[in-house]
């Protein structure tokens, strides 16, 4: 495979993940990022120093991604907090 062909696939993957990520499509997430870094990493050890074109682009939607991740789990993070709120509610009325 040549080098452009793997810096467009290297890419695209990326900016897939991070759509799935913006998306809050977690499966489709899941999916593109099962064996990401094992095949970015035998990307690297093939192609070493010439995919540094792309390694910064690679970084930014990297960046995003955690954003993305972080903005997700503090929304988790508060519908569990109002659910317990509820459920002691709940039990203090029952009581």
């Amino acid at each position: 495979m040549s080098l452009e062909m793997r810096k467009l696939q290297l890419l695209t993957r990326s900016k897939n993940m991070l759509t799935a990520a913006q998306k809050n499509q977690w499966t489709r997430f899941s999916e593109l990022e099962a064996g990401w870094l094992d095949w970015l990493q035998s990307s690297v050890e093939t192609y070493g120093e010439a995919l540094n074109s792309v390694g910064s682009e690679l970084i930014k939607d990297n960046q995003k991604i955690q954003d993305c991740l972080a903005l997700e789990q503090k929304k988790i993070l508060r519908e569990l907090e109002k659910s317990t709120k509820n459920t002691s509610s709940i039990k203090s009325y029952l009581k």
